[in-house]
């Protein structure tokens, strides 16, 4: 229902509210004109955290939206509402750290690369059409205020960097792939985490034989994938979970395995064989 008397109207709104939008999309456009934006909110996964992001702030004030990834829900929530009234105050969020927003530390603001906006931002680009759109990460510290790059910074805060000059580590990919569906991680099926350690013989390692045989080990949990000619007289290949699924989806058919058991296929398009090792396969 459109608001008695909107705070906020501009001519992109106006063109929503002449088209026939569906119940969610009546619901945006009603809260960015009432508000000045929403904040849509994206929950965390095993493989992945989540993030809060405004959409309407650049819309209704002409200043960047607003983007944090891996808060809890209620925090991003408040952070991400009291950095869009800054902006419109005025501030320069961009200039220096920020209190009073994220309890007793400070936030930085800085640009975000396109490319992340693009892909984590859905609704905002749904909002503006496909047109790009200037953001800003809210960046914050571990609890003594030491940030990302600051010697000492506490890893349990860490978070992915999405600035323009900023480097694909191992958590911007991962984060990346957690959240893109031609990756593993997007739909990850299994109960060990992505990053699990698991056993692979030498030859699927190498790429040059499928997966045929799959052991969920008893005793602790291991996992283990394996061709045909199962070890080929060399050690197992120490990897992470991910690895093996990324390059044969068809194996998170297997993710329900229980412990114990192992499963075999002929060849990959193969349906699996699941049995049960008997006492003496386990002890071995």
């Amino acid at each position: 229902m459109r608001p008695a008397s909107p705070k906020y109207e501009t001519v992109r709104i106006q063109r929503f509210r002449a088209m026939k939008l569906g119940k969610a999309d009546k619901q945006t456009i009603g809260r960015i004109e009432k508000f000045g934006c929403e904040v849509v909110q994206v929950k965390s996964t095993i493989s992945g955290p989540g993030w809060s992001y405004s959409v309407g702030v650049f819309d209704t004030s002409g200043k960047p939206e607003i983007i944090t990834v891996g808060l809890q829900e209620d925090v991003a929530l408040v952070l991400v509402n009291e950095a869009a009234n800054s902006l419109r105050s005025g501030v320069d969020l961009t200039q220096g750290r920020h209190s009073n927003m994220l309890g007793d530390v400070e936030c930085e603001f800085r640009p975000v690369d396109s490319k992340w906006a693009k892909h984590l931002m859905g609704w905002a680009v749904w909002y503006y059409e496909g047109a790009d759109f200037p953001v800003l990460q809210a960046v914050y510290p571990d609890l003594k205020n030491r940030f990302p790059e600051d010697e000492g910074f506490d890893s349990a805060f860490q978070q992915p960097l999405m600035q323009p000059n900023s480097q694909m580590t191992t958590v911007e990919s991962d984060f990346w792939a957690s959240t893109d569906p031609k990756s593993s991680l997007f739909d990850w099926k299994f109960l060990d985490p992505p990053h699990t350690r698991v056993y692979l013989s030498k030859t699927v390692h190498e790429g040059t034989e499928p997966v045929t045989y799959v052991s969920h080990d008893a005793d602790d949990g291991a996992w283990q994938f394996l061709g045909d000619s199962m070890s080929d007289g060399g050690g197992p290949v120490i990897s992470c979970f991910h690895h093996p699924i990324d390059d044969d989806r068809s194996l998170s058919e297997l993710a329900d395995l229980p412990l114990g058991w192992y499963a075999e296929r002929s060849r990959p398009g193969e349906p699996w064989i699941r049995k049960v090792h008997d006492t003496e396969d386990a002890s071995d």
